[in-house]
């Protein structure tokens, strides 16, 4: 059986034993996902998917068996293992660009980015302006006018007032 460290159960979800699944850094699961193990005094216990959906902090998965509140808390912590059929390979993750600078077309450097969240259908980026503000901006082809690996640097062309609303 050939499985891999995914993430951990970090909390309850309801009152039906519904969990929190929090993927590690680089991970991604197929929401079709049949089964889980969690690790349980040194074992994998494995444990069926009955419903798999994302949210901001992972996953809000069901599993069979567990349909209270009560049950489900003694997962919480638990390190969750799947079968390599489920997990998915990441092509590329935007977090590579985190530390390049953003260059605003209008306004000049704007300052680092600081983190990505592939989690939604349009990526974000969060970008530490030098006063310390955080800024947050979608990162897709739209915006990007050019991407410098050498100097670790993206020309971006930003919606006309979407930066100053957070300088303001």
């Amino acid at each position: 059986m050939d499985t891999q460290e995914i993430g951990y159960i970090s909390k309850t979800h309801g009152l039906k034993g519904h969990v929190i699944l929090r993927l590690n850094e680089l991970v991604n699961i197929d929401e079709n996902i049949k089964s889980i193990f969690l690790d349980l005094n040194g074992s994998q216990v494995p444990y069926f998917v009955e419903e798999c959906r994302p949210n901001n902090a992972g996953y809000i998965i069901k599993l069979e068996t567990i349909d209270v509140v009560d049950t489900s808390k003694k997962l919480i912590g638990k390190k969750a293992f799947a079968l390599s059929d489920f997990i998915l390979e990441e092509d590329e993750s935007l977090k590579e660009f985190i530390g390049y600078a953003i260059i605003d077309s209008k306004l000049g450097n704007i300052g680092n980015i600081a983190d990505v969240d592939e989690k939604t259908d349009n990526a974000i980026i969060k970008v530490i302006h030098p006063s310390g503000v955080e800024i947050i901006l979608p990162f897709n082809d739209d915006f990007i006018v050019e991407i410098d690996d050498d100097l670790k640097t993206i020309e971006f062309n930003a919606p006309e007032g979407l930066i100053e609303m957070y300088l303001q």
